[in-house]
């Protein structure tokens, strides 16, 4: 079963959400246009800081690989890596 989508009375998305159990009857949620479109301005807003926060990180290990190369540092190998540091 899918949901169902409406306007209701008051001009907000209505959403019905079926559920198998036949006693517990179907969930309703009522959601307002400008909420919604503030929503999205809100979680792209977050997800653009989140890609921010990790690119920074990613350029901070790519630094910290080419400072390793210049000194020659190079990976161990596998057999002498302790798994406990990880």
């Amino acid at each position: 079963m899918e949901n169902t989508y409406k306007k209701n009375e008051d001009g907000k998305l209505e959403v019905n959400t079926p559920v198998e159990v036949k006693e517990i009857p179907a969930e309703k949620k009522v959601y307002d246009y400008d909420f919604l479109k503030q929503q999205i301005i809100n979680i792209t807003a977050q997800r653009d800081e989140m890609i921010a926060l990790k690119e920074a990180e990613l350029l901070e290990v790519q630094t910290l690989l080419k400072e390793a190369d210049k000194l020659g540092i190079e990976s161990e190998p596998v057999d002498e890596v302790i798994l406990e540091n990880y």
